[in-house]
């Protein structure tokens, strides 16, 4: 039996008897996103209704124009930080409950609220959570930098009118596709080094956030294939999602598997150095 088989089968298992208290942590996720997202909506219409002659900032993309007014990018930007802040230490409380699930414990619900119980540790999680979308950004800005520069001499160019124009055109319309491809796989395979971090965190209270995402980076040398080749098994139920009533049931599922990897894998590694 394949590892990843082996994963999948006792993500099952360990959801078993335990669906409902996992589907209604999903539920509950949704809910408080769904919820920013409409009072984000509702503010800036009502902005819209209050101050409807503000001066805005007008982007022209061709056929549509939108207009971004300086109330609007402060509400967005307060609701961005505001989810950020509370989603990030939410999240991280839903992986230490699936930690605690695939390792044959019967967590309660509230452990997804574990770090709002204090200020440190929802410092500490925010932090976390801060620290490594500001390495994944750095990393997508050094991979992204050729597709934007090709963006912009394709909309420096004027509409193409002769063939051989439009051949070059369209010579950089799939040139700007491949690369944009290519650098997006590597950005991916760069980035599942912090894959880890999450978990060392939730598990190892003790442990600093530097000293996390460097474990996570050794222990994921050489495994990121077999994440990649997990999540890749998995990708066909996570379509389905789109259909939303499979989403209760996926979600979950692949919510275990990833923690039984990280479970897995950690294991592995301190064996390794210990």
């Amino acid at each position: 039996m394949t590892l990843q088989r082996k994963i999948k089968e006792n993500a099952l298992l360990s959801l078993k008897n335990h669906w409902g208290r996992a589907i209604g942590i999903l539920l509950f996720v949704l809910g408080t996103t769904v919820v920013f997202w409409m009072l984000e909506y509702l503010f800036s219409l009502m902005t819209q209704i209050t101050s409807p002659n503000e001066a805005a900032l007008t982007l022209d993309f061709g056929s549509r124009t939108l207009q971004i007014s300086s109330s609007m990018a402060v509400i967005s930007a307060t609701f961005l930080v505001v989810s950020f802040a509370v989603l990030s230490p939410l999240q991280l409380g839903v992986k230490k409950w699936y930690w605690g699930q695939v390792s044959g414990e019967t967590p309660p619900l509230l452990t997804v609220f574990d770090y709002f119980y204090n200020w440190r540790q929802l410092f500490r999680a925010i932090l976390l959570q801060l620290a490594l979308w500001v390495r994944k950004a750095a990393w997508a800005v050094l991979f992204f930098a050729p597709s934007v520069l090709l963006a912009a001499a394709l909309m420096m160019m004027d509409r193409p009118l002769y063939s051989m124009e439009v051949l070059l055109y369209i010579a950089l319309l799939l040139l700007l596709a491949f690369v944009t491809l290519s650098m997006g796989v590597l950005w991916y395979f760069t980035t599942l080094r912090y894959y880890l971090a999450d978990y060392l965190f939730v598990t190892r209270e003790g442990m600093g956030i530097r000293e996390a995402i460097k474990i996570s980076s050794a222990a994921m040398k050489g495994s990121k294939r077999t994440l990649f080749s997990l999540q890749l098994s998995l990708l066909p139920w996570r379509l389905t999602t789109v259909l939303l009533v499979p989403l209760v049931f996926v979600a979950p599922y692949y919510s275990a598997s990833m923690a039984i990897f990280a479970k897995v894998r950690l294991e592995s590694y301190f064996s390794k150095i210990s």
